[in-house]
């Protein structure tokens, strides 16, 4: 075979790759390929075009004959790279016109984009946005796993959060710069603002926004105001124009900016947590009665006279767990767990159930607690308060010794509880406290034996590799104003920790048993953690005096386990947990069983908390209608199947608000508690290096900005050990430091910290 003759005929169409001519050839010794394209490179009788990476026919001068277009490798080429009219032109020799109109019916197509900033053509991507202070933002394209950066100039109008198409501009490929072209979704359907007037000669009302990701002026014709007022906060419905404008409607009138809380409610609106419910909803729940019914009690197992009781917060309002435990003449541990039937109030696409899903969760703000159902369930025949009836979803667990289970029920019960427990009385107790002892003996024994189980149970879970993460958390005290008087730390002893234990357990029993029968569930899963992200988190704290073995394969988590138990005696112990915690996965719903990796659970979910979280009321609802009263069991999957996507996915987008936006709150309370601390010296340790700067977190939790702009000499960040040097000082995670409060703002919810040493040079 000729085979320089074979390749000329390959090459006489179109442009190939070295892969294409290989196939067309059906050569299977690549080598011998690459000598013989190598010799005809050489010899002129073909070219190799190294930026397409591909191999063309040199054609005879003076011969005009175009090659076929061939589409789809001309997609092929735009979408490896940004590419110039011309550069195709050279490199397809295809007829100009025919490109051309080809390249123009794509772009209206939407399929690529001309850029007339560096005059490519590129093709266009589906990305989120995620825009930051200064105004550039960063577009992650899930297609590719890569994500481009978006200057400020070639946003449009684009916002925070917008699902958009975008396309590489070809101009900056270090930073893989890209464009928008056009928004799909907004992220943004309302704004909370302050109304103003603005103009002399034409006023118009404004919405101007307080909101931190969504930073625009919305304008409000007079009869879309709905009574609001100059100088009030404000929650409008927006609408996008074409010429970058937006108009709105005031949907509600907030409050006035000094009004005590206004802060709060702004962020929880910010966030999308309304207080109020719909007006169905508020119709609805007026049938729901107050006390259990006696015909709700049919069918169901009686617990009321067991000593069952409940232990929560001092200051909790709503009781949707109780537990009883008794030791069985076997040796063994009978386990109730009992958990609010709220499914039974709740009914299935009610417009109370739409709200509560649309809700997804209830949120923890500083003084205030934005329900997932109304306070009428929460606070009243949902919640499980002391002396009366009320309707529950029991687990009945039968533990042996070394934390075994042995035996367990699901059943729809009736309890009443015999004490109302707070931690605080439970540790108290449990610590030797003679008069609780005494006004307590009636379960005394009981909460010994609670305290022995739940030892076994988390001991156990150690034993299985099980991830306990240290952290402290902080408690606002508010004055009457809603200004922040003081932060306290939150203390978890055993009390706290044994009801963890028995949830833990309950969440694990029902979700194991939910999975063998085969039925659709929504589970609560935690992925392995990505290994590289670990190992660098591993690497930065062998740089923090923690003896750390060098692992070079996938980290087990004993290794883990092996780490935090090193590090407690260690003064940065709850920086290296967070560090851990930061490089875990995100725990999310998920209707597929992927196992929980932080607790060491094959089997796990949350039935727990239906009250509080939408998941769990899913979970008791597909308890009830698929294992329990099973009448349409075909028909019944089919739903469920159907729908349990949509609900884990909205769900974990809920829970993720919720997070942010009781950590917003946070960020603003430490702020404006700190407006009250400017220039006072404090000792803290540097709790992050980033490229601008590196954070440092005080005793109390505050955490504020050094900037390397406020700091002698020009530091270096290196990413690789998480440090920062200018030549002579160089800092690391871990170091203490003493800085002097420089700035800090409740309205933008940031603290500015000085080092003292680069403040005092300035004096």
């Amino acid at each position: 075979m000729d085979i320089k003759a074979e390749i000329k005929k390959c090459l006489k169409a179109n442009a190939l790759s070295f892969d294409l001519i290989l196939k067309c050839l059906d050569m299977k010794d690549e080598s011998l390929l690459k000598h013989y394209l190598d010799e005809m490179v050489k010899e002129k009788e073909i070219k190799y075009l190294p930026n397409l990476e591909l191999y063309k026919l040199l054609e005879k001068k003076n011969v005009k004959e175009y090659s076929p277009l061939d589409e789809e490798l001309v997609l092929r080429i735009i979408k490896k790279n940004p590419i110039k009219l011309d550069s195709l032109k050279k490199s397809l020799n295809v007829n100009p016109k025919e490109l051309k109109a080809f390249l123009d019916i794509k772009c209206n197509e939407g399929v690529i984009a001309y850029s007339q900033a560096s005059y490519t053509y590129a093709y266009l991507y589906k990305a989120k946005l995620d825009v930051k202070p200064f105004g550039y933002a960063f577009a992650y394209v899930e297609e590719l796993d890569e994500e481009f950066y978006i200057s400020e100039f070639d946003l449009k109008n684009a916002y925070n959060g917008d699902v958009c198409l975008i396309y590489p501009n070809g101009i900056d490929e270090k930073k893989r710069g890209a464009c928008v072209k056009e928004v799909l979704e907004r992220s943004h359907t309302y704004c909370i603002g302050r109304l103003v007037l603005k103009g002399k000669k034409y006023p118009e009302y404004r919405l101007e926004s307080i909101m931190r990701d969504f930073p625009v002026v919305v304008k409000i014709e007079r009869e879309n105001l709905n009574g609001a007022y100059i100088g009030a906060i404000c929650k409008a419905n927006i609408e996008y124009k074409d010429n970058y404008t937006i108009t709105g409607i005031i949907d509600e009138v907030i409050g006035n900016k000094n009004d005590p809380g206004i802060e709060i409610s702004e962020i929880a609106l910010e966030y999308g947590f309304k207080t109020a419910f719909s007006e169905e909803t508020e119709e609805e729940i007026k049938s729901i009665p107050d006390i259990v019914l006696d015909s709700e009690k049919e069918g169901r197992r009686d617990f009321r006279d067991l000593n069952i009781i409940t232990i929560d917060g001092d200051d909790s309002k709503d009781f949707v767990d109780a537990v009883y435990l008794e030791k069985l003449s076997n040796g063994n541990y009978s386990l109730g767990v009992h958990i609010a039937d709220v499914s039974h109030y709740v009914k299935e696409n009610t417009p109370l159930d739409k709200d509560a899903f649309s809700r997804g969760t209830s949120v923890y703000l500083a003084d205030r607690v934005i329900p997932m159902i109304p306070h009428k369930l929460s606070d009243g025949i949902c919640s499980l308060n002391e002396g009366v009836d009320r309707l529950v979803l029991s687990c009945i667990m039968e533990i042996s010794p070394v934390g075994k289970l042995i035996n367990y029920e699901i059943v729809e019960g009736i309890i009443k509880s015999h004490h109302r427990m707070t931690y605080s009385k439970v540790n108290e107790i449990l610590k030797g406290n003679k008069e609780l002892i005494e006004e307590y003996k009636d379960i005394y024994p009981m909460l010994l034996d609670m305290l022995e189980l739940s030892k076994i149970l988390r001991g156990l879970r150690h034993k299985k590799g099980a991830l306990e993460f240290e952290s402290e958390e902080y408690k606002f005290e508010l004055n009457a104003d809603g200004s922040p008087k003081c932060v306290h730390k939150r203390v978890q002893d055993e009390a706290e920790k044994l009801i963890e234990d028995f949830m833990l357990e309950a969440n694990q029993t029902v979700s194991y048993h939910m999975n063998i029968m085969n039925l659709p569930m929504v589970y609560r899963v935690h992925e392995k953690p990505d290994q590289e992200k670990l190992h660098q988190t591993i690497n930065v704290i062998s740089n923090m005096d923690v003896p750390v073995k060098n692992i070079q394969n996938d980290i087990h988590p004993k290794e883990l386990q092996s780490i935090l138990a090193s590090i407690k005696e260690n003064p940065n112990h709850l920086l290296i947990n967070t560090l851990l915690l930061r490089s875990m996965m995100k725990a999310k719903y998920d209707f597929s069983n992927l196992g929980h990796y932080g607790l060491a659970m094959n089997y796990y979910c949350h039935f727990t908390s239906p009250i509080r979280r939408y998941p769990d009321l899913m979970v008791h609802r597909l308890v009830k209608n698929l294992l329990l009263h099973p009448k349409e069991l075909d028909r019944d999957m089919k739903k469920f199947i159907a729908i349990l996507p949509d609900v884990c996915l909205k769900t974990s987008a809920a829970e993720r608000r919720s997070i942010d936006c009781e950590r917003a709150v946070n960020d603003m309370l430490y702020a404006w508690y700190m407006q009250s601390h400017l220039k006072e010296e404090y000792l803290g340790i540097v709790s992050s290096i980033t490229p601008f700067g590196m954070f440092v977190m005080l005793q109390d939790g505050v955490e504020g900005l050094v900037s390397f702009k406020d700091m002698d000499g020009y530091f270096d960040f290196n990413e690789l050990n998480m440090s920062c040097t200018n030549g002579k000082r160089t800092y690391h995670l871990g170091d203490k430091v003493s800085i002097i409060v420089i700035n800090a703002s409740k309205e933008t919810r940031k603290i500015d910290f000085m080092l003292k040493e680069d403040y005092e040079g300035l004096l």
